[in-house]
């Protein structure tokens, strides 16, 4: 599979996704974190301060074996959120997991609907991948339904305990195959 040193910069309609630069990024990061809603479903919290997020963006820039990217507004050039793919294998297929982290402000605009195409794109076409894997709680219906829309089939669930919650939960997991792409694409 194919590595990178710097993640591919891919332009959208809505959203250009670039490099992570954590010396640019981490004041807007900083202020979307602060939002309590983003972070109901995730095992993240609310940042104590800027370093804190610094020290995200670096990471999330940095771990091996992920690309990640900053998404930017393409009509503010504002810093909007991040996404990321973990390419590897699973049952002899070529796989990607992703995740992806829009400010509050962007969600049901198309910002997440554009920067997927793009991601979508790069992995079925540049990377040759098979499949993507992504997963939601149950409960989080808008992520289930925004991944369902886009054509992910669920592949299966299970009860797992959310940590953060100190819940048991239903975690629903998802695959889109590059067929499944391909017959949605158009159309989004």
């Amino acid at each position: 599979m194919k590595r990178f040193q710097e993640s591919p910069t891919l332009k959208g309609k809505k959203v250009t996704l670039r490099n992570i630069n954590p010396d640019i990024d981490n004041q807007q990061f900083y202020k979307i974190f602060l939002e309590p809603d983003m972070h109901l479903w995730t095992g993240n919290k609310i940042p104590k301060d800027e370093f804190e997020t610094y020290q995200i963006l670096c990471k999330y820039r940095d771990l091996d074996g992920v690309i990640a990217w900053s998404i930017i507004s393409n009509d503010t050039q504002d810093f909007i959120g991040t996404y990321w793919i973990a390419p590897n294998y699973y049952e002899g297929k070529k796989i990607v997991t992703e995740a992806q982290r829009i400010g509050k402000n962007y969600w049901r605009k198309g910002y997440t609907k554009d920067a997927r195409k793009l991601i979508y794109d790069f992995v079925f076409f540049e990377l040759d991948i098979e499949e993507v894997h992504a997963g939601a709680w149950k409960d989080n219906v808008n992520s289930c339904k925004s991944m369902e829309n886009i054509g992910f089939k669920l592949f299966t669930s299970e009860r797992k305990v959310f940590q953060k919650r100190n819940e048991e939960l239903i975690e629903n997991h998802y695959i889109l195959t590059k067929q499944n792409w391909i017959m949605k694409r158009e159309n989004i």
